[in-house]
């Protein structure tokens, strides 16, 4: 597990730190050693390094390497873009005796600059750029050089990873102490190749409200090896409601998901539109089937084949279901009935838009799990989707919170919480930016809410899943080509490396 930290969490872990155990000048040291440590291994003497500075600790960082590389028999040159200095940055430039670039064009017109050191702003910038600092970057982009960032590349908003104008593109950055959310939300992920964490000993301030990546071993407790003395009956049943004439496709790979997982579900339950069953026969031949009223090729709301789910342990509807007020009314009844966990997802998601979210308020079940992506998001709490880009977190915590839901909040970078505990998936591919792998999602999310225990990251392993799957497939299938089948086929391969961490 670590922690992600927003741009107010990491100042104010910052001064928390400052104020209690170690001087800014101290922090500013270790970051700037612990930079150059890294960098001196990616790098050769015969380079020409360029350090850009600004003014405030992030500048400040770079001074103090390229203190440590001058010291250490480098050619090196710092440009300072802002003469307006932090006490402690002031402090680092005196220290540093070094080369001072006075005209930064002139100077790149006539120096071949083989390594740039992006140290021009770091976690505090939320507003677009000064044109000067576009510029700067800009032209620091167009260098054929290895390019290091310090702590979050220029440009990018620490929180949201939108890009303020212009960003620096980077090889390498070096992130102080904790990884920040922008680099993951957003653009965040698109302006560095490798990221790295320099540790210099600052204390986090109210940890227990930190964003958290979980790893691999963190979702051990799911697959612990089962008791011998056992039997199907022990390990619950769960059922997927969905498909339509239109779009069988969403419910099969679903179920599919499910069937790859092995997740330990004693028996599932697949339930369609009776005038479907051909479709759907013997695809898994392990799964039930269970016919639904139909209308044309639509599952109608059906209390007695409803009733029959009641006992079950997880409870899936949306895939490729329809957008209608039948599926609005299935929603309300389970709401209303079921006892057990609920997922929703796809069409279940759009009919809760179309007829009205509040149901979500007044609810019977244990838990229920959405898993939206963002235009689904943004019709379920009625905001655009570049508002919500801007304040990710707080959305989401927001609507978990007030419809008591645990919410999967899905995009590049995945955010799984239920208002109290965040959880950040940062795994998977844009491979993944393809029809389906949302109802591969749906399908491993209904395997793992099998169980209540530590229910929130149950929902978060199965975006790990996905991620992890998708991974591990295209290290033979190139992003392009990648369909969700195959994502479905690397699901147990994930599971074991889960089980061997």
């Amino acid at each position: 597990m670590e922690y992600v930290l927003t741009s107010e969490e990491m100042q104010e872990s910052d001064a928390y730190t400052i104020k209690n155990f170690t001087p800014s000048i101290e922090l500013m040291e270790r970051a700037g050693k612990g930079c150059f440590e890294i960098i001196k291994e990616k790098i050769n003497k015969k380079d020409k390094i360029l350090v850009a500075c600004g003014g405030g600790g992030n500048g400040g960082d770079g001074l103090v390497i390229a203190r440590y590389l001058l010291e250490n028999g480098y050619d090196v040159n710092v440009y300072l873009i802002s003469r307006h200095l932090k006490n402690e940055t002031e402090i680092n430039l005196n220290r540093y005796k070094g080369k001072i670039v006075d005209d930064i064009y002139s100077f790149l017109g006539k120096e071949k600059i083989t390594v740039v050191v992006d140290a021009l702003l770091g976690v505090g910038v939320d507003s677009r750029l000064k044109d000067n600092y576009i510029e700067l970057i800009n032209k620091l982009n167009e260098i054929n050089a290895y390019k290091v960032s310090v702590d979050i590349n220029s440009g990018v908003d620490a929180t949201s990873g939108l890009i303020l104008g212009t960003a620096f593109k980077s090889d390498l950055t070096l992130t102080i102490e904790f990884l920040k959310t922008g680099h993951f939300l957003n653009d965040g992920k698109d302006v560095y190749k490798e990221l790295k964490t320099v540790r210099i000993g600052i204390n986090p301030a109210k940890p227990q409200y930190f964003s958290k990546i979980l790893n691999k071993s963190d979702f051990k407790f799911i697959f612990e090896k089962r008791k011998e003395n056992t039997n199907k009956g022990d390990y619950g049943r769960v059922a997927l409601i969905g498909g339509s004439k239109l779009t069988p496709g969403a419910l099969y790979m679903s179920d599919s998901a499910l069937a790859a997982l092995r997740c330990g579900v004693g028996y599932c339950t697949v339930c369609i539109p009776s005038s479907l069953y051909d479709i759907y026969a013997l695809k898994n031949p392990e799964n039930i089937y269970l016919c639904f009223s139909d209308k044309d090729g639509q599952i109608q709301f059906d209390k007695e084949k409803l009733d029959k789910l009641l006992h079950y342990s997880a409870i899936l509807v949306g895939p490729g279901i329809g957008v209608n007020e039948e599926v609005y009314k299935i929603i309300s009844y389970l709401l209303n009935n079921y006892k057990g966990n609920l997922v929703l997802d796809a069409d279940a998601l759009n009919s809760l838009s179309k007829y009205g979210v509040e149901i979500l308020k007044k609810k019977v079940c244990e838990n229920v799990i959405l898993t939206p992506h963002l235009k689904e998001f943004s019709r379920l709490i009625n905001k655009e989707i570049s508002e919500i880009k801007e304040k990710y977190l707080s959305f989401a915590g927001f609507f978990a919170k007030t419809y008591g839901v645990i919410l999967n909040l899905k995009s590049n970078t995945s955010i799984i919480t239920d208002g109290n505990e965040f959880y950040i998936n940062v795994n998977g591919n844009a491979g993944l930016a393809k029809g389906g792998s949302g109802d591969v999602l749906s399908g491993i999310t209904l395997g793992l809410a099998n169980k209540n225990d530590e229910i929130v990251k149950r929902v978060a392993c199965g975006a790990y899943l996905l991620g992890s799957s998708a991974d591990l497939a295209t290290l033979k299938i190139n992003e392009y080509s990648l369909l969700a089948r195959d994502v479905v086929e690397k699901i147990p391969e994930a599971i074991n490396e889960i089980i061997a961490s």
